[in-house]
């Protein structure tokens, strides 16, 4: 099997090695957050794509891969009830770091909760944020799920061989640990502190989501894809480009 090559550049932030990718170079800047070990290309290929991904006249994208996956390794990640608030901390000091002083967020799964946490302590820098799939909390049915796939050989057969082509024989331990920290860990992420969010919010999700965002964020909207499931942005691509284009675009003319 192919290794996959670093799509992007390596980059020091406080002290950690960050892979990021910055496609585009219109004048809305955006950050986008993958999911659990999740990666620029493996969550966001198809935004990130010239032909079927956001429009590069009018949006500049940063993709990462947070501290512990894919290129932004090593050190493994570390895993603590902190470990969204770190994130948080190292992505807003990246976009800094890189001259973004005012940019949207968007953030899948694990990213979502990054994303959350973002907007809540960085709120002059966030112009608006789309979150999905992930929460503010963890239900136990989520748990349920993320155990289910435990082992690797239970996976898509495409997705598999894509992350065996990043992290190889490790791939294995390290959903393990993403499991059992998902298990152990994870609770309450900023439950009592989405209301903070001032910035507009965009929540697209399947019919079977709940609202908790769309209720607790003061300016929030919903979109409620009528097929799909925890990787819209994947299964109804050019949808989702759409809708979340639209909402990011709105009020800029």
């Amino acid at each position: 099997m192919s290794k996959q090559s670093m799509a992007g550049q390596l980059i020091d932030v406080d002290g950690y090695k960050i892979h990021y990718e910055k496609v585009g170079s219109g004048p809305n800047v955006i950050l986008l957050l993958p999911g659990g070990i999740g990666t620029t290309r493996s969550d966001f290929s198809i935004q990130l794509s010239q032909d079927k991904g956001f429009n590069g006249h009018k949006f500049t994208m940063i993709a990462w891969d947070p501290p512990g996956y894919g290129f932004s390794r090593p050190p493994v990640r570390e895993y603590s009830k902190d470990v969204y608030k770190r994130d948080a901390y190292l992505a807003a000091t990246l976009m800094n770091k890189l001259g973004f002083k005012l940019y949207s967020v968007l953030g899948w799964s694990d990213g979502a909760k990054t994303g959350l946490l973002m907007a809540i302590k960085y709120q002059s820098n966030i112009e608006k944020l789309v979150v999905w799939g992930g929460n503010a909390y963890v239900l136990p049915q989520e748990k349920y799920a993320i155990h289910a796939i435990r082992n690797i050989s239970k996976w898509k057969r495409q997705t598999l061989m894509f992350f065996e082509s990043v992290y190889g024989n490790e791939l294995q331990v390290l959903w393990n640990r993403h499991v059992n920290h998902y298990m152990n860990n994870l609770d309450d992420i900023c439950r009592n502190e989405v209301h903070k969010i001032r910035c507009p919010t965009l929540d697209p999700l399947p019919e079977e989501h709940p609202l908790f965002l769309t209720d607790k964020i003061y300016d929030s909207q919903l979109y409620r894809f009528t097929r799909g499931s925890h990787n819209i942005h994947q299964e109804c691509s050019d949808e989702f480009n759409r809708v979340v284009t639209d909402f990011l675009l709105e009020d800029n003319y």
